[in-house]
């Protein structure tokens, strides 16, 4: 059966119920919040319960720490099945990873976030001699020291023998903190040296701004701008997360020989350029939305849809995350989200357009 294998940062969230705003939290005062929920985080445990929400069956490859936080986390993903945590491995060397995050309703959210093991994950820490599959998806390199640091070199060890086993790379990026080592590197050197081994580019707009070492509003031409230098670097096809704006995918010249053929029409999918509106939901929160939408981007491509039908589904599965607090639970089977597309799912007003 065609698999996705996820690989890469691995951690817990810890999410108070908490009604207030940002401007509430003063030094000194105390605030008084609700239930503290426990749910997945970073791309491993979002994007691969997702993917299983979704129906599928992905192989999940990360790493915890020999403590508690470890602990909860094992069982915060093996809710959705135990088989999902086979082959997420314990490190003595740090920590487990968690992230605090503040969700206040319509709002986006804040993170408080400890890397933990994450820092020391590389290509060792995955069995490839054990696993299989068609597509190979890693997120979130600025939080994870060894993959970031000496320009992506780890990463493209891992990509490479993700293809040298014939797999499709996948990769998703995350805000590198600028006050961290991470808000430091040189993320132009480590895009021209990973994304020449990256079949699939899925950063959101405001983390290729800041990597690109660009600013200005969103429009058509700073997407094709961006598109323009990352399909240089050598990725084949790039999707950008535009929040509320929806998503944008561009793609390069995808010959008939290349290994993406082996799932897609490459006709159909050569020289693309699709521009995804976000459908209307009451949102509940944002964690997590940025994972859901890759994961149901993944389950499209993997059924060999066309780019138009997979970027919807894309901002639907993104959609229905929105509408519970954290990050997985508001995922559901692809046939439901299939069915409320077909009636008719209302698309927020979008002035981006694409211009020839």
């Amino acid at each position: 059966m065609p698999c996705i294998i996820v690989a890469g940062h691995t951690c817990v969230d810890l999410i108070p119920q908490w009604n207030g705003k940002f401007e509430d939290i003063k030094p000194g005062y105390l605030i008084v919040t609700g239930q503290m929920q426990f749910s997945t985080g970073g791309a491993v445990p979002n994007t691969g319960v997702d993917l299983k929400r979704l129906g599928l069956d992905p192989i999940l490859i990360g790493k915890i720490g020999n403590d508690l936080i470890g602990k909860i986390t094992l069982d915060v993903i093996s809710r959705d099945g135990k088989d999902l945590i086979k082959y997420i491995s314990t490190g003595t060397e740090a920590g487990s990873s968690y992230t605090l995050v503040l969700s206040p309703p319509n709002s986006d959210r804040a993170f408080l976030h400890y890397p933990g093991v994450n820092d020391t994950f590389c290509a060792k820490d995955i069995p490839f001699d054990q696993i299989e599959g068609q597509i190979f998806h890693f997120g979130y390199p600025p939080v994870m020291k060894r993959i970031y640091e000496n320009d992506g070199a780890e990463l493209v060890k891992i990509f490479k023998s993700a293809h040298d086993r014939k797999m499709i790379t996948s990769l998703d990026m995350t805000m590198p903190d600028p006050n961290s080592e991470s808000g430091r590197i040189d993320w132009k050197r480590f895009l021209s040296n990973v994304l020449p081994y990256t079949d699939i580019f899925l950063p959101s707009l405001d983390e290729i701004l800041y990597m690109t070492e660009r600013k200005g509003e969103l429009s058509h031409e700073l997407l094709v701008d961006l598109t323009d230098e990352l399909l240089g670097y050598g990725a084949k096809i790039v999707v950008i997360k535009l929040g509320k704006d929806g998503a944008y995918l561009r793609s390069g010249k995808i010959k008939s020989d290349d290994l993406l053929s082996g799932i897609i029409d490459t006709k159909l999918w050569s020289e693309a350029e699709i521009i995804s509106p976000a459908f209307k939901v009451n949102v509940a929160g944002t964690t997590g939305s940025g994972d859901a939408s890759i994961a149901g981007f993944l389950a499209k491509f993997l059924q060999g849809a066309n780019p138009k039908e997979t970027m919807d589904f894309m901002c639907a599965t993104g959609a229905f995350c929105t509408e519970a607090i954290d990050s997985t639970s508001g995922v559901k089977h692809m046939k439901i989200i299939e069915d409320r597309i077909k009636q008719g799912w209302e698309r927020l007003p979008s002035n981006l357009k694409i211009r020839r």
